[in-house]
């Protein structure tokens, strides 16, 4: 039996619910000019890390994305490899700027979200 969670939401499981900050989290960042950076670069880099290798080794779109992310990710697991020189160097190029990106958009994502929670519990505490 899953985990409920207590309060006016209770018919929903933990996990559900407590993924719904986090993508209040996301949308925020994604409306503010000036929170939307590291956003903007995650999803450039993934449109880019998808065009080339769909032009370069022949993947098809959704390989693609899929190889980008997960070499993004660091998690590799050899299903998919580039074959070429050209995308052998672009790879190693790719996941060291790419690491540092995420890291950024990850750190941007949880300050909003604590951000955001912050200011739920404040609403909480103020209403009788």
């Amino acid at each position: 039996m899953p985990c409920m969670a207590s309060g006016p939401r209770a018919d929903r499981p933990r996990l559900i619910s407590g993924i719904g900050l986090p993508l209040r989290a996301l949308v925020a960042m994604g409306r503010h000019p000036q929170e939307r950076g590291p956003l903007l670069l995650v999803l450039s880099l993934l449109i880019i890390g998808t065009a080339f290798y769909v032009l370069v080794e022949g993947f098809t779109v959704v390989d693609a994305f899929y190889f980008s992310s997960m070499s993004l990710a660091t998690v590799g697991y050899g299903d998919l490899v580039p074959t070429t020189d050209v995308g052998k160097i672009f790879t190693v190029v790719y996941v060291l700027c790419g690491i540092g990106i995420l890291v950024s958009f990850f750190t941007a994502l949880a300050a909003k979200t604590l951000e955001l929670q912050s200011e739920r519990r404040q609403r909480r505490s103020k209403s009788p």
